[in-house]
């Protein structure tokens, strides 16, 4: 398979078997055929965003916990806060009650096609990683790592009805086979009233972290902050290109003080400069790695109640291998295969010819300080997995 790009997409499994409680939590009707239709194809990553379409129901400027949008009301206008919402607060935790127990359900029962049916965005390539990568740790191939879920919460915005995409914001402890638990952010949308929700994005929040309190209005409803809203310290749409280059320069870089130092942030600059300097002696290649803003997933965004923002983005790192064209030692050298890409690679690509680029996707959720706060960004959550890649 050298020469190949092998992916996230190419690579989704397709056993379909599945109890009927999964088929009847996910509210499908009439399953008579084989299962579902294999899940659409997962957007192409593009090498940076240039531009990022705005959430729904948004709101650009800053509310004050507990209380409605400042301005005058046009004359007979209803006032935002007593529209009904698009998504309600009891639908909202019906969805993600369903999700969890669907999620618990398809993956014990190794319903591999369905798994991937309750995601979407971001999410989607990373789960098909996580089904691959854990067969290769020793469990059937395709079988998805078991999940418990418990504890939940949701924090939704209110929008506006007709809107679209439609969303909101959870949390909830994750517990795996080995009974290890642990604080998730997802973030969940869909289309429209009547389109299936989705789970677009999950975060492990890091040890010790917890999510910053989120402002709500009289009703207990969010409110969502434009991409490119400025009554924060750093807007939503800027803070993926934010973080792709404190990654990349470490605290080198002009941007190092406006966002906290770890191991997803600065941390990457100095793994990224001793795989360099292996690369260079004792392989005699070149090595890069590049971050850039997921420009076909979205970034959500919501107020938090010290004024500040909780924001969820996607971010896709490619990292490259390549041997100098002109003294053309490294060629046919071989490298070892980063685990988490063995599922992509195989022995056949330990030896580089030309080029061997990887690619990540990983998807986090960051606390932005108000607009007049000094403090640092900061990073709280993250996860993420190889998903594509190719060795020639």
């Amino acid at each position: 398979m050298n020469g190949a790009v092998r992916n996230a997409r190419t690579h989704a499994v397709t056993r379909v078997a599945v109890p009927v409680l999964a088929l009847a939590l996910l509210g499908v009707a009439g399953c008579s055929g084989p299962g579902p239709a294999e899940p659409a194809a997962s957007a192409t990553q593009a090498a940076a965003a240039s531009s990022i379409p705005a959430a729904p129901g948004t709101s650009p400027s800053p509310q004050p916990h507990g209380t409605r949008p400042q301005g005058a009301q046009p004359q007979g206008a209803q006032p935002e806060s007593t529209q009904p919402p698009a998504v309600t607060l009891d639908e909202a935790r019906e969805a993600l009650d369903t999700f969890l127990a669907t999620d618990e359900v398809v993956r014990a029962a190794q319903a591999d096609r369905w798994t991937l049916v309750l995601t979407r965005d971001g999410r989607r390539p990373i789960t098909v990683a996580q089904l691959h990568t854990h067969s290769a740790k020793g469990s059937r191939t395709g079988e998805a790592a078991p999940y418990t879920w418990s504890h939940r919460e949701v924090f939704v915005p209110r929008q506006r009805p007709g809107s679209s995409p439609q969303w909101f914001a959870a949390t909830a402890e994750r517990r795996d086979a080995s009974g290890q638990s642990r604080t998730v952010m997802l973030t969940f949308a869909r289309a429209g009233a009547g389109s299936p929700w989705q789970n677009s994005s999950e975060s492990l929040l890091y040890k010790g972290e917890e999510p910053p309190d989120v402002a709500v209005d009289e009703d207990g409803y969010a409110a969502a902050l434009d991409p490119r809203d400025q009554s924060v310290a750093v807007s939503p749409n800027l803070l993926g290109p934010l973080h792709a280059t404190v990654a990349e320069e470490g605290t080198k870089g002009f941007a190092s003080a406006l966002i906290a130092p770890g191991p997803h942030t600065t941390g990457f600059s100095a793994d990224i400069e001793a795989t360099r300097k292996e690369a260079q002696g004792r392989d005699c290649m070149s090595y890069s790695s590049i971050f850039a803003v997921g420009a076909n997933y979205p970034i959500y965004a919501m107020r938090t109640a010290d004024g500040g923002a909780l924001v969820f983005y996607t971010l896709v790192r490619t990292s490259t291998w390549s041997t100098d064209p002109g003294l053309k030692c490294g060629k046919g050298r071989p490298v070892a295969i980063p685990r988490d890409a063995r599922w992509l690679l195989t022995a056949k690509d330990v030896q580089i010819s030309t080029k061997r680029h990887i690619q990540e996707t990983q998807q986090y959720v960051t606390a932005v300080p108000p607009k007049t706060s000094t403090a640092p960004v900061h990073v709280i959550g993250y996860e993420g997995a190889v998903t594509e890649a190719s060795n020639n």
